[in-house]
């Protein structure tokens, strides 16, 4: 990518981070980025196109520097503990970046929701990858389907992500500290899967 055309998707992506997709202003991304109006529109046709532009180029970032393969897979717990401190890096180092993420992911503009979910659908199939390393080194108890327990931490991560979508879209100005409570909630409820919930008896 240009030295000019990546000049103008990083100014962009503060720009949609900070005013949200219908108000970012191309006219402040050209001046910020000292180019002409024209030049972004040669390069990324429209402000739809460089919006989706700038959000795949978000995510690529965070797949780099968070990268799921690194992620432990002994056991839930570990998992959820590497993912949150990784998460909480990458949003203090690229705060923008991750915002926009945020932003995107929970509250899309409405002419792109269709087209972004079904991005964010492919892109959380790294959650499918994930699941199943950690089931595949997990002894379970006897009588314990393995499908069954596929299901349930498949259904533990949807809620979560469920639960961090509609705390972002009330709270669109969260930072990753903030939402510290619904991490804490995830980690208990994967203790709970992990070792059970009923008391021996």
């Amino acid at each position: 990518m240009g030295d000019k055309k990546n000049k103008i998707l990083k100014v962009a992506i503060g720009e949609f981070a900070d005013h949200g997709y219908k108000a970012a202003s191309t006219n402040r991304i050209s001046e910020v980025a000292g180019v002409s109006k024209g030049l972004i529109f040669h390069y990324f046709g429209s402000k739809e196109k460089l919006y989706t532009t700038a959000v795949e180029y978000s995510v690529d970032l965070a797949m780099q520097e968070v990268p799921v393969a690194e992620m432990p897979t002994e056991d839930f717990i570990q998992g959820a503990i590497w993912s949150t401190k990784q998460k909480l890096n990458f949003s203090r180092k690229y705060p923008a970046v991750f915002k926009l993420i945020m932003q995107s992911y929970a509250n899309p503009p409405a002419s792109l929701a269709k087209r972004l979910h079904a991005y964010y659908t492919e892109m959380l199939q790294v959650q499918e990858t994930y699941v199943n390393q950690v089931l595949e080194k997990v002894q379970l108890r006897e009588g314990v389907a393995y499908e069954d327990a596929h299901d349930v931490v498949r259904a533990l991560f949807d809620y979560t992500i469920m639960m961090a979508t509609d705390f972002i879209r009330d709270n669109p100005e969260a930072t990753m500290d903030e939402m510290q409570p619904l991490v804490n909630k995830f980690m208990n409820m994967v203790a709970v899967v992990e070792y059970g919930m009923m008391r021996e008896t």
